[in-house]
């Protein structure tokens, strides 16, 4: 019975296949039961909506080879068989075509081996990519249950063979599901450094220079380039520099939602820099920034700012820091009112 269990994180509801059913409108006896859970519990509906988003939104690359090309090489193969053998068929015909015939078909089930093992090889180590344009984000749900969601203008990739091994361009959220079966890693590579895990939730943001880490949830180990590890606890906030080949802040006990409020369509600023602002707006929807005035950048800015459109969240920011913005020559030119 759906009222006797406890819904309390979005993996509780995707684990649930009676949930999954009646979120993709099978048919599904406890539908009714649903509905007045979720009148009776209105403040899981912000839970309910983020799984419902993650069950219908996310469709998976799969590459795989047609059989039209199998055929097609399978042709070409037998065609050169055909070639060397038809010589040798001419001259003894009578006295060796039995052999040639189970010599030829033999060949052919060898190199009709070798394809199917081409084939399966080519799927399991080929790469899977996801990546998000600027003014997108997205959710992805890996093979083990573990959630990726990615920010704007940011890819993630991985092997087939071991999708617990991810390789990340820009800035990503990662809830990691703990694999008890085999007690593996999951690890993230980005330019700077690799974050190794087993189960937690991380928010990872690297550019070629610097990856800042936010630990969540859990326990992490930082694989730093210059050859040292650096070990996270919950809260913990690391920027590291490969130009300088060290960690540059280090935060602890830095429990607040504004390294990872991208996830929810804002960015929150807490005596933030215009500058820095700005910057964040750019990342997110790929536009560049000119000051009239160099004393603007300094301004600072606190609060929260939507980033579900760029006019409004430009908007807010002017608002805010009583700055004018215009577009001059395909460039944001920002003015102190």
């Amino acid at each position: 019975m759906i009222r006797d269990k406890n819904y309390s994180t979005i993996q509780d509801l995707l684990e649930d296949s009676s949930f999954n059913d009646w979120i993709l409108n099978e048919s599904n006896q406890d539908s009714h039961e649903w509905d007045n859970w979720l009148h009776e519990n209105p403040e899981n509906k912000l839970l309910a909506d983020e799984a419902k988003d993650i069950i219908i939104g996310i469709n998976f690359k799969k590459e795989t080879v047609s059989e039209d090309k199998i055929s097609l090489e399978w042709d070409k193969l037998a065609g050169k068989i055909e070639s060397l053998e038809a010589e040798k068929l001419e001259k003894d015909l009578q006295n060796q075509s039995s052999f040639i015939r189970i010599k030829f078909v033999s060949i052919a089930a060898s190199l009709l081996l070798l394809v199917s093992l081409g084939v399966f090889t080519y799927s399991l180590f080929s790469t899977v990519t996801h990546k998000t344009d600027y003014g997108e984000m997205l959710n992805v749900v890996l093979e083990d249950g573990s959630i990726v969601t990615l920010n704007t203008n940011s890819s993630i990739s991985y092997s087939n063979y071991n999708p617990r091994e991810i390789e990340l361009k820009g800035e990503a959220f990662f809830n990691v599901k703990k694999d008890l079966s085999q007690n593996s890693k999951f690890s993230v590579k980005t330019e700077n450094l690799t974050v190794e895990v087993y189960g937690t939730q991380f928010n990872v943001k690297t550019s070629v220079d610097k990856t800042n880490v936010y630990l969540e949830e859990g326990n992490v180990l930082l694989n730093l380039n210059n050859g040292k590890d650096q070990q996270m606890k919950p809260g913990n906030y690391i920027e590291y520099s490969s130009v300088e080949e060290k960690i540059i802040v280090n935060k602890e006990d830095s429990f607040n939602n504004n390294y990872a409020s991208w996830k929810s369509g804002n960015l929150i600023f807490s005596n933030t820099t215009l500058n820095d602002a700005l910057n964040r707006v750019s990342e997110t929807y790929g536009v560049n920034f000119s000051y009239n005035n160099i004393e603007t950048k300094d301004i600072l800015i606190t609060g929260k700012v939507p980033t579900t459109d760029l006019e409004i969240c430009l908007n807010a920011i002017k608002k805010s820091t009583n700055v004018t913005i215009q577009k001059e020559n395909g460039i944001l030119v920002v003015y102190k009112n």
